[in-house]
């Protein structure tokens, strides 16, 4: 907003498959990005005597870009190390990385929207990882136990690939 730094800056996820998924429960599915550095959640509220953009961008590397997501909805942090606990996080993660391959990567990819102006970004973006990213969505498949989403998430690599070596 105008009145930034003295208030919290606003940010809205743009990758949500369309209002479908939601990635972490802290990235809803409309797009909000739920923080307390951004005023969307409780906790340390932005300060504009010492708050800024790098605290912001640590705080979601931190917190929402963790590799179990499941556990920061509220209240399922205390099943964390349970049998039941890590049953789900694997089984959410699961979904998670389905949908990111769809929606993060094969549709910007290969089905990107014409009005997108990150269209260059995301594909340049991909081209510097492409080597080390497809080790990872390699072992996603792997772990994949729906076999419809195995074989779509096999097709997706095939399509993205081949763009990719454009």
């Amino acid at each position: 907003p105008s009145e930034y730094p003295k208030v919290s800056p606003q940010m809205k996820l743009l990758t949500t498959g369309n209002g479908k998924v939601r990635f972490n429960p802290n990235l809803y599915n409309c797009g909000k990005v739920c923080l307390s550095l951004l005023g969307t959640w409780a906790g340390e509220p932005w300060n504009p005597e010492i708050s800024n953009l790098t605290q912001l961008f640590i705080s979601i590397l931190a917190m929402i870009f963790v590799d179990d997501p499941y556990f920061n909805e509220p209240g399922y942090q205390t099943t964390r190390g349970t049998e039941e606990g890590d049953k789900k996080s694997k089984e959410y993660n699961t979904v998670i990385r389905y949908n990111t391959l769809h929606y993060a990567v094969y549709e910007p990819l290969c089905k990107p929207k014409k009005d997108n102006v990150f269209n260059d970004i995301i594909y340049n973006h991909f081209k510097l990882v492409w080597e080390k990213a497809k080790d990872e969505y390699q072992k996603w498949i792997d772990e994949e136990t729906n076999v419809v989403h195995k074989e779509e998430m096999k097709k997706w690599i095939f399509e993205i690939k081949k763009v990719l070596q454009k």
